[in-house]
């Protein structure tokens, strides 16, 4: 029942008072902050569902994915990590004096694998390169498992893998270590 001027027209609706329109009801407002909380929402679950299938076909089991170690992949595909015990067993291993290194009020020289002091006669490990020493049977353990020093990292330079002598011929003497020259190893200065 719209009020008709004297033409016969029927007059516009009168606009709503200020300060209240029709699209920013209080009902309408409720209805967007839904409606964009809902796809919100949706568009959350379709990421966790895809960053589910990436992981999955990617390989990783236990949903973390890596790409520069081998931790997550299986144990048949994962690379051979440590150093092989040919090479392992090429370094030389010399029998530890305590009065030599650390006497007169200096700290005793620590394995930093197992972190207890080397006492006299033990057996240790200076790895060739580097030179941090350790006991012989901790930093093999863990060459086993990294081909890296437990100090700094650094990969031991290796001695080049010996060629076994032909049938009929004979093998040549062993080379010295070079720099040691018939001297005992220097493990202070390692420390």
């Amino acid at each position: 029942m719209s009020t008709a001027d004297a033409s016969g027209v029927a007059a516009p609706p009168s606009p709503p008072p200020m300060g209240r329109t029709r699209c920013c009801t209080s009902g309408a407002t409720l209805e967007l902050v839904g409606a964009f909380t809902a796809v919100c929402l949706v568009l959350y679950g379709v990421i966790l569902y895809m960053n589910y299938l990436y992981v999955r076909w990617s390989g990783g089991g236990d949903g973390v994915h890596r790409t520069d170690s081998g931790a997550g992949m299986p144990a048949r595909k994962r690379p051979a990590a440590g150093i092989d015990k040919a090479a392992l067993a090429a370094m030389p291993v010399v029998t530890f004096k305590a009065g030599a290194h650390g006497g007169g009020g200096e700290p005793a020289m620590e394995c930093a694998v197992c972190l207890s002091a080397m006492q006299d006669g033990d057996a240790v490990r200076a790895l060739p390169g580097c030179r941090h020493a350790f006991h012989a049977a901790c930093v093999d353990a863990w060459l086993c498992a990294r081909a890296t020093c437990p100090v700094c990292r650094a990969r031991p330079a290796l001695p080049p893998p010996q060629q076994a002598p032909k049938a009929g011929t004979k093998a040549p003497p062993a080379p010295a270590p070079a720099g040691n020259s018939g001297r005992q190893l220097d493990l202070e200065s390692q420390v």
